[in-house]
């Protein structure tokens, strides 16, 4: 996940940054309080949530968030401000929250888990660390089976697959899509994070 913080005050921008630290520590956080850098910075990472303060120096965050979404319509915005007046023109934007400051980790917490365009946590990068295959994935299924005390034939045979089959997922040729491993989990007993590395 990718998060905006745009707030005029540095201290906000910064207190935000942290408890998001500690609620997504696999997003990447960047913060602004320069008004001036919102839209450059957000056409630069094209961010999945923007926390975005509505007053800001010589800026309207609302009139920011229209031309954040003509960029990309299905950016989560959630308002930071001081003043609840702002609370009906905000939805305009179809805000997915609108946060009074002060802003504490609930309130963040919340706000995430209720977003109106989901955001997944599966990230590129861990996209790319599944398919090294043998390293990762093939790697935890070999170790799983060994633990189990299973054979490769063992394993084919409680699966129904052929034999190379698992010695292609083992040598990280070939992943095993969702419902094999599922399969894969209750046959070594196991969850399917620990083989998915997750």
């Amino acid at each position: 996940m990718k998060i905006l913080i745009a707030d005029d005050h540095q201290v906000i921008v910064d207190d935000i940054i942290d408890e998001l630290s500690k609620l997504c520590p696999n997003a990447m956080c960047i913060g602004t309080s320069d008004p001036e850098q919102i839209l450059p910075i957000f056409k630069e990472y094209e961010f999945d949530v923007i926390f975005m303060d509505i007053d800001l120096s010589g800026y309207n965050g609302i009139s920011l968030a229209k031309k954040i979404l003509e960029i990309k319509p299905r950016t989560n915005i959630i308002y930071i401000t001081g003043y609840e007046k702002f609370a009906l023109e905000s939805y305009e934007t179809c805000a997915s929250a609108f946060l009074v400051k002060p802003i504490n980790t609930e309130m963040i917490s919340k706000a995430l888990d209720t977003l109106r365009y989901p955001v997944s946590n599966v990230t590129d990068a861990m996209l790319h660390s599944q398919y090294m295959g043998k390293n990762l994935i093939g790697a935890r299924l070999m170790q799983c089976r060994e633990e189990r005390g299973m054979s490769v034939q063992e394993l084919a045979g409680e699966l129904g697959v052929a034999v190379q089959t698992i010695y292609r997922w083992e040598r990280g040729e070939r992943i095993p899509d969702v419902i094999t491993f599922m399969h894969i989990a209750k046959v070594l007993g196991v969850n399917v994070e620990k083989i998915m590395c997750l």
